[in-house]
């Protein structure tokens, strides 16, 4: 069963509450508590949305913030690990305690890698 949009009840509450009158409540007394119920609700449920786009437009607002909070954080955090690669060495293991790699050097190319670069490619004549 498909879902029906909040925005289509709201407007059928709207009209069955928009049409019940003064003079149809006094022809059917049985009508007046269901009436006064869905206002209610309807009051309820304005409430409830100006309560929503409340929390909506606060949420973007810390969401703006804890982003420029992040950004601003990696700068300093790369900072911080320059700093502690002046300090100790970029190849001292101490860094290892501040979850940085040292610089262990460079890796050379395998032994296979030097035999295909050194062999001459076939050519195609």
């Amino acid at each position: 069963m498909p879902r029906t949009r909040r925005i289509h009840t709201l407007g059928i509450w709207m009209g069955l509450t928009g049409g019940v009158t003064p003079e149809l409540t006094e022809g059917m007394p049985h009508i007046l508590d269901p009436y006064s119920k869905l206002v209610a609700l309807q009051d309820e449920m304005s409430r409830l949305t100006q309560e929503q786009a409340f929390y909506d437009a606060r949420k973007q607002e810390v969401t703006r913030r804890m982003n420029e909070a992040l950004s601003e954080g990696r700068i300093v955090a790369t900072t911080l690990q320059t700093v502690l690669k002046q300090h100790f060495g970029s190849d001292s293991e101490k860094l290892v305690e501040f979850g940085i790699k040292p610089f262990r050097g460079l890796r050379r190319a395998r032994a296979a890698n030097k035999k295909n670069a050194a062999a001459p490619e076939p050519s195609g004549e």
